[in-house]
C-alpha cells in the first residue's frame, strides 16, 4: 500500500500532499479493518523524561547526516523543480513540515511498528520495505549509489525504532525519535532548495 499510494500521488496526480494523504489514508484504512489500533497504554512510557527526550534529540541526527552528506549526494537539479511541480511550495513548506513531523510519525509508528511491527532484536523484511518506500520518492533525484545508502540507512532506522519499542516497551519514545528526525531532514530539504 505505502508504495502505490505515494506512487500514485507523486507520479499520476502530481502532488505531494496527494500522496501523503493517500498513504496515511491507507494506514488508517488497514489499521481499522484489522482493528490494530494501539491503546494509550501502548504510549505510556516508564523511562524518565530525560531518556524519552534523549530518544528525541537523537533523531535530530538523521538532518545532520543528511546536512553534511548533501554536497555529496549528486541530487538531480530537477529537485526542486519536482517538488514545485508537486505542490511544495515556499509559502506550503512550514505546513508540509508541521504536518509531516507532527502526524507522520505517529501514523507510520503505529502502522510499521505497530500492527506490522515485531519484537525480534535482528533486522526484518518489513525494516527493509520501509525503508525501500522512501525509494520511490527519492529515486528520480539520486543515483544508484546513494539509493542504496538511503535504504540501508532508513532499514536500519525501522529496526533501530522496533528496537526502541520493544526495550521500552512503549512507542512513545520511538515516535518522538521518528518525530525529530522527520523534522530534521524536511528542515535540511527546504532550506537546501528553497
Amino acid at each position: 500500500m505505502p508504495y502505490l499510494a505515494v506512487w500514485l500521488g507523486l507520479y499520476v496526480f502530481h502532488s505531494g500532499w496527494v500522496a501523503i494523504f493517500l498513504y496515511h489514508a491507507g494506514i488508517i484504512a488497514l489499521v481499522t479493518l484489522a482493528k490494530a489500533w494501539p491503546g494509550r497504554a501502548a504510549f505510556r512510557t516508564d523511562a524518565p523524561i530525560w531518556k524519552v527526550a534523549l530518544f528525541g534529540l537523537a533523531g535530530c541526527s538523521a538532518g545532520a547526516l543528511l546536512y553534511f552528506l548533501w554536497p555529496f549526494l549528486n541530487f538531480s537539479a530537477s529537485l526542486g523543480e519536482a517538488l514545485l511541480e508537486w505542490g511544495i511550495t515556499p509559502k506550503g513548506w512550514p505546513l508540509f513540515i508541521a504536518y509531516g513531523a507532527l502526524v507522520n510519525p505517529w501514523l507510520e509508528e503505529i502502522y510499521w511498528r505497530g500492527w506490522l511491527g515485531s519484537a525480534a532484536k535482528r533486522p526484518i523484511v518489513h525494516d527493509v520495505v520501509f525503508g525501500g518506500f522512501h525509494l520511490v520518492v527519492l529515486a528520480p533525484f539520486l543515483p544508484t549509489f546513494w539509493l542504496a545508502f538511503a535504504l540501508i540507512v532508513l532499514a536500519l532506522s525501522g529496526w533501530l525504532w522496533r528496537q526502541v519499542d520493544r526495550v521500552e516497551q512503549s512507542m512513545l519514545a520511538a515516535t518522538l525519535f521518528h518525530m525529530a528526525a522527520d523534522v530534521s531532514i524536511l528542515l535540511v530539504v527546504w532550506s537546501t532548495v528553497r
